[in-house]
């Protein structure tokens, strides 16, 4: 069965998006370049992990 994301399926993007930016931003680096890239890397980190999320829930019902 396909089905199609709905705007309730990207409630969990923004505030995963932050976490994941959050989290990974908080590790400790020597350049503001190297902070700033793990800032980007871990929101799309946190981005592939609410859409992987979203999709695996109704599997697992």
């Amino acid at each position: 069965m396909t089905t199609y994301f709905t705007i309730g399926d990207f409630i969990l993007v923004i505030p995963m998006a932050l976490a994941g930016a959050l989290f990974v931003g908080a590790l400790p680096c020597k350049t503001e370049f190297r902070h700033n890239v793990l800032r980007v890397l871990g929101a799309l980190l946190g981005v592939v992990f609410a859409v992987v999320l979203v999709e695996g829930l109704p599997a697992l019902v």
